[in-house]
């Protein structure tokens, strides 16, 4: 003979109405983060930008050169199109080898990654300092560290 048990109710949800909807002609901008040859040309052909993460910034305005190209093909204006790059820092005590960013570096590294980032034409930046081993207060320590950082270049 089984008996069955009800679960605790762990929270209730009041009845709720949802008013105005946020409205964007045409839509929501849809960005891939690809790096293969063909995510990137369909970026170029299809989409409204791109997503990569850090990288070494030759590698990222070559990637996005493949972009540009095929959104010129496909008879788009490559201007329209945009890149955020998204950045997430391994934070060390002192510099790293050029050659190590932006895998790894100091806060004034990654702000002079963003700084070049931003002269190679990446239009946003979003730099995640969530992933460090950081508390919360040191991560928004960090991240006012690094806007002003970034605002003084």
């Amino acid at each position: 003979m089984s008996t069955r048990r009800e679960s605790p109710q762990l929270f209730t949800i009041p009845e709720t109405v949802v008013g105005l909807k946020p409205h964007q002609c045409p839509g929501s901008p849809v960005l891939l983060p690809a790096f293969t040859s063909a995510g990137l040309r369909r970026i170029g052909r299809r989409l409204d930008g791109w997503l990569p993460v850090a990288l070494p910034l030759p590698h990222i305005t070559g990637m996005w050169a493949t972009v540009l190209k095929e959104a010129e093909d496909a008879g788009r204006d490559p201007a329209a199109l945009r890149m955020a790059l998204r950045v997430n820092p391994t934070l060390t005590g002192t510099r790293t080898d050029p050659e190590q960013m932006p895998g790894a570096g100091t806060l004034g590294q990654y702000v002079d990654y963003a700084r070049a980032a931003a002269e190679a034409g990446v239009h946003e930046l979003f730099v995640d300092f969530g992933q460090s081993p950081a508390t919360i207060d040191e991560r928004v320590d960090l991240a006012g560290r690094f806007i002003e950082g970034v605002r003084a270049g």
